[in-house]
């Protein structure tokens, strides 16, 4: 049953993607006219993704009713839906505006004149401008709500909120210190006492010295498999219990 579903599914798709003929676009900045190279062109329904060429040309698999989304560094990302003229003119131009923040005048110096410019940057309410659909009013979301990470751009308005905001330092540091702990817990149940002790046949403080003497890294015990750290720390025991004879 599962794999007549997947075949109907394959064949579903396609069929879908066979109906699709290619529309061909052209890219500008929309203050200078100039063409665009470079920028990135997705058919949402589709999945499909192109760039533009040098010349600000591009073409991509697409029918009337699909979305396209064109973005581009440092612009606003705008989407089109396509309408059927679009396959039988040569090129359809697409006008991508800058994307700009203007931000109050603050003077970056000694304290308090600092202080005052972060406090402004952590307080603000941040409007999401990232993604707008051409001649659809944008869609003003919540604070809690995000958009498609596909789809999203940062700033370097929001890095500097990242990187001055309390809460996003904290949130850095527990994400650093989940991993750390996690790191931890791996090796703890992979490298144990016990585990040493069996294998060895060690105890007491000769096995603690053996596990010192092994000095195997976290990182090593974390991508290294069971048997391979078995077999490292066999070969490591004549050689310590030799040592091991001649100190004590």
């Amino acid at each position: 049953m599962k794999f007549f579903l997947s075949i109907s599914a394959l064949i579903l798709y396609v069929v879908s993607y066979g109906q699709r003929n290619y529309i061909y676009g052209l890219v500008r900045d929309s203050t200078t006219q100039e063409e665009m190279p470079g920028v990135h062109v997705k058919n949402i329904n589709a999945g499909l993704l192109t760039s533009a060429n040098i010349n600000g040309k591009f073409k991509i698999p697409a029918q009337m009713g699909d979305t396209i989304v064109l973005s581009s560094v440092g612009y606003k990302t705008l989407a089109w839906i396509v309408e059927e003229n679009w396959f039988d003119i040569e090129f359809t131009t697409f006008s991508l505006p800058i994307n700009t923040i203007y931000l109050e005048e603050v003077v970056v110096d000694k304290y308090p004149e600092y202080e005052r410019f972060k406090d402004q940057l952590t307080q603000m309410d941040i409007e999401d401008s990232t993604f707008e659909v051409y001649g659809v009013p944008r869609v003003v979301l919540s604070k809690n709500a995000s958009l498609n990470a596909s789809l999203s751009i940062s700033g370097p308005f929001s890095m500097m909120h990242n990187a001055f905001s309390k809460r996003a330092k904290e949130k850095r540091k527990m994400r650093q210190l989940l991993k750390e702990q996690d790191a931890q817990e791996k090796v703890r149940q992979k490298f144990t006492r016990e585990w040493v002790a069996e294998s060895t046949k060690l105890g007491g403080d000769t096995l603690t010295n053996f596990i010192d003497y092994c000095n195997f890294t976290q990182e090593y015990l974390i991508n290294t498999p069971e048997y391979i750290i078995h077999e490292d720390m066999m070969a490591l025991l004549p050689h310590f219990l030799e040592e091991y004879k001649n100190k004590y």
